[in-house]
């Protein structure tokens, strides 16, 4: 449920978009989450929409915005994409493979 704040800032951004006859285009991400967080989300993978002209940050926004609970945790993580980390500019392309793993220590 989105709260109705975020409801009208929703709404004015559509009435936004509709009176200037702006096309807007997203691409669709499926994260792949692993170890202890996907057990706590109950999910392997969390899928994501960003602009077209997304980068690994825009992604780090989308995933904190899907779970705000672990929204300081997400926008902070390191995401792989295409199996290497990349910095938070990085840009992204239809197709790519992101997974965010979660970084463990011990000895």
């Amino acid at each position: 449920m989105i709260p109705s704040i975020a409801r009208g800032k929703v709404q004015a951004v559509s009435n936004w978009i509709a009176r200037r006859n702006v096309t807007l285009q997203f691409m669709v991400f499926r994260v792949l989450i692993f170890g202890s967080l996907a057990r706590e989300l109950s999910c392997a993978s969390i899928a994501v929409e960003v602009p077209d002209s997304a980068s690994v940050r825009d992604v780090n926004e989308a995933l904190a915005a899907c779970h705000p609970h672990k929204s300081t945790f997400f926008r902070g993580a390191r995401l792989a994409v295409n199996h290497s980390f990349r910095p938070a500019d990085a840009p992204l392309r239809a197709g790519d493979e992101i997974a965010l793993v979660e970084l463990v220590g011990g000895g």
